[in-house]
């Protein structure tokens, strides 16, 4: 990787233009940018597939909305909410002036309406969110606990805290999170964008999540992990757990970004993605992004980890592997974006490939040149919105496959692939902020594995699509089909109602079988070469409905109530695993991460 440091270091001495910090996945921003992308499209320079949509760019959309005298009452609740919530923008920032503007009607966040000359005076479009601050120096405003502003430096640092418990029906254990941490976000000169965040966990899961966590030996989104048990309640057990996430970026031109730091990415338009997902541990990366006209063009190279802290005994480094990505999206309109996507996972550990540094090349073409011993995967991703109300969007991965195998149905290992079609629904039947998505998932089993193995782990692949024994794209891994239900809705401006119905089938692995479920185990162990079919091995169906209730009682922080049913019914007994469960919590600038499997 120190070719890439010193690319990046070289490319960040050049001039730039300001970008931004990123929306976090899960949070109240991120909901109010997928429904607006739907309801009044958006610019040709604004891609929805890139799920690391930054700050200023919905700040600009919302400070454009200002003008739309057609705004339901949540509507410019949300206009307000984004405006509040990224405060180091102005419209001036985005070159926005408005001449005619005496008639325009502004709402706060009391709904109550002011005439547009009666906020801040010299810059009207900027609504203002200031307020007597604490001990003189904190929440200046209603979002961020510090705030700095100068010329050419803004800074913003919030606490992060998410505390819940509840109780399981037949575990005799208290689910419980106790979440702590902080972050942070800024910018500097207007062409440095950085962002940090920090927090330190004590978590028990629910039943199916520590399965997950026993088979596979990692915490879903985290890293190292060790035993925790309280010392004043026996119930009070489970994990303590360390977590970051950081990146600095730059503008190398007012087209070319670099970005640089530990993360992870989403590529795609629904709850899932086939493609590249924000599931798994936060990895190294370097990422360039090119976006001119109508084109949005990322290239991305990672270092990962084939296996988790759990399996590497003691304190000696754990074993690397490498992933070049690059992600081409297309707008012909403002209502469709179309994607192609390449990755290869390096097969040689500890190696990094540097013919892949190539960023306009087909990779695939390069891992021919080479004899073909990586995992090459390519896909496509794509997205229409319909009358300001509806969206369809689907996804292709394909691993690898030969036609002719394919056409004679004989069920070939190697025939991977996996498809999702989705559609969106915003307001319901004309309900404001009653949202309804449909989403379908499926892959075939072996999709995402590869042959090759460890040279300490002699049945775990080293190519295979996954980061710290967590899969890069859908959570289930493959063999196994899904269909999802999501329902959003905010019946007043500060409650908000969340139901996830899933209906799935998938066939799990044991005792060291692969039946193609597990893409850490390499392919060369599989059971048969025909015959294969979604849903082999221990054939288990999944239904699950789960209820979130939040009430945000002040700016990013909501008291919750969670209610989950689930309902995995294996073909052997014994791995049959039902979960009922309701738990309270507080939240405070974090989102709700959806942990389904």
């Amino acid at each position: 990787m120190r070719s890439l440091l010193l690319l990046a270091l070289f490319l960040c001495s050049i001039a730039v233009y300001g970008q931004a910090p990123y929306i976090l996945p899960g949070t109240m921003t991120d909901d109010i940018a997928d429904r607006w992308d739907i309801l009044y499209g958006t610019e040709d320079s604004y891609f929805a597939s890139q799920r690391n949509t930054a700050r200023d760019a919905i700040t600009e959309r919302a400070y454009q909305l200002l003008l739309n005298e057609n705004l339901s009452t949540l509507d410019r609740s949300d206009v307000r909410y984004i405006i509040a919530d990224n405060n180091e923008y102005q419209a001036s920032d985005f070159g926005l002036s408005y001449t005619s503007s005496e008639h325009i009607k502004i709402y706060d966040s009391t709904s109550v309406f002011y005439s547009i000359e009666s906020l801040d005076g010299d810059n009207p479009l900027q609504i203002s969110t200031a307020r007597q601050p604490i001990l003189k120096y904190f929440y200046k405003s209603d979002a961020n606990f510090f705030e700095v502003d100068t010329d050419n430096f803004s800074l913003r640092a919030n606490p992060i805290l998410h505390l819940s418990f509840g109780n399981g029906v037949d575990d005799p254990n208290t689910i419980f999170q106790n979440t702590r941490g902080a972050e942070i976000r800024g910018r500097i000169d207007d062409k440095i964008y950085f962002y940090t965040n920090i927090h330190e966990n004590q978590r028990r899961f629910n039943n199916y999540i520590e399965r997950r966590i026993e088979n596979l030996k990692a915490i879903p989104g985290n890293g190292l992990y060790k035993s925790f048990q309280s010392t004043v309640v026996d119930q009070i057990n489970g994990y303590d757990y360390l977590n970051s996430q950081a990146y600095a970026g730059i503008n190398a031109t007012e087209s070319v970004a670099i970005e640089f730091g530990h993360g992870k990415h989403f590529i795609g338009n629904g709850v899932r993605s086939l493609l590249t997902s924000d599931y798994g541990q936060n990895y190294f990366y370097l990422k360039f992004n090119t976006r001119i006209w109508k084109f949005n063009y990322q290239n991305l190279f990672a270092e990962l980890s084939p296996v988790s802290a759990r399996q590497n005994p003691g304190d000696r480094l754990l074993p690397k592997k490498y992933m070049a990505q690059h992600y081409l999206s297309f707008k012909p309109t403002k209502n469709i974006e179309l994607g192609i996507f390449e990755a290869i996972v390096f097969s040689r550990e500890n190696t990094f490939e540097f013919q892949y540094l190539n960023p306009i090349i087909l990779y695939r073409t390069v891992e021919q040149f080479l004899d073909s011993p990586d995992n090459a995967l390519v896909g496509l991703n794509g997205k229409w919105n319909i009358k300001n109300r509806f969206q369809i969007y689907g996804q292709l991965i394909l691993d690898e496959f030969k036609l002719d195998e394919l056409r004679s149905g004989n069920g070939w290992w190697a025939n991977k692939y996996g498809i999702q079609l989705g559609a969106k629904y915003i307001n319901v039947a004309g309900i404001d902020h009653l949202d309804l998505q449909v989403e379908y998932n499926v892959v075939r089993p072996y999709t995402y594995a590869h042959r090759d193995s460890l040279m300490s782990f002699s049945d775990i692949s080293t190519a295979s699509f996954s980061h710290y024994n967590q899969p890069l794209a859908h959570p289930l891994g493959a063999n196994f089909t899904e269909l999802l239900v999501d329902i959003r809705y905010q019946p007043i401006q500060r409650l908000f109602i969340r139901s996830r119905i899933i209906s799935g089938m998938y066939g799990q692995d044991i005792d060291g079988s692969n039946f193609g479920g597990n893409i850490l185990i390499k392919t060369g162990l599989r059971e048969f070469d025909f015959g294969n079919e979604i849903g082999q091995g221990v054939n288990t169906t999944l239904m699950s409905l789960s209820l979130d209730v939040s009430y945000q009682f002040a700016h990013n922080y909501f008291i919750d109530i969670n209610a989950l049913y689930r309902n995995a019914d294996a073909a052997l007994d014994d791995l049959d695993i039902v979960t009922q469960y309701v738990g309270f919590g507080l939240r405070a600038n974090i989102g709700r991460a959806n942990l389904d499997y």
